[in-house]
């Protein structure tokens, strides 16, 4: 699977190019970044490695395996403590006998390893911001 695609530097900020790129049709589909807008160009803010200026074509590498860990610890760990807190509330009152309030008690485990996990994810937060989620132009392609 090629992960590079190609966008045009329209400025510079600090030792990072903010590029605007058009959706592939993965994007397309997906709307994430549009915030709800239904464009065609994507805007995104990519380290410049090659040194692009303002107006350079160049190709990004969107760095899907960061990517992905990125989106994992964002939506898979607090999904995954989700259903934990879910069967531990649950299944707590079905070994204490408490049969009449397993769902609600399953409902208040879910939110609480939930909320657990965010706050877990929220004080890692400075140590994964030091690796690289960030997509880079790696390559000027025209100027």
């Amino acid at each position: 699977m090629e992960d590079k695609e190609t966008g045009r530097v329209i400025s510079i900020k600090d030792r990072y190019a903010i590029v605007s790129m058009e959706r592939n049709e993965a994007c397309k589909k997906c709307g994430a970044c549009s915030h709800g807008h239904k464009t065609e160009e994507m805007i995104l803010e990519v380290d410049n490695i090659c040194n692009a200026s303002v107006g350079d074509i160049v190709k990004i590498d969107l760095a899907y395996s960061d990517f992905l860990r990125a989106a994992f610890i964002m939506y898979g760990i607090p999904l995954i403590m989700l259903f934990i807190g879910f069967f531990a509330g649950y299944y707590g009152c079905v070994i204490l006998e408490y049969s009449n309030i397993r769902e609600p008690m399953g409902i208040l485990g879910a939110f609480l390893f939930m909320t657990i996990s965010f706050s877990w994810i929220h004080f890692k937060e400075s140590k994964w911001k030091k690796q690289n989620y960030r997509p880079a132009a790696v390559e000027i392609i025209e100027k």
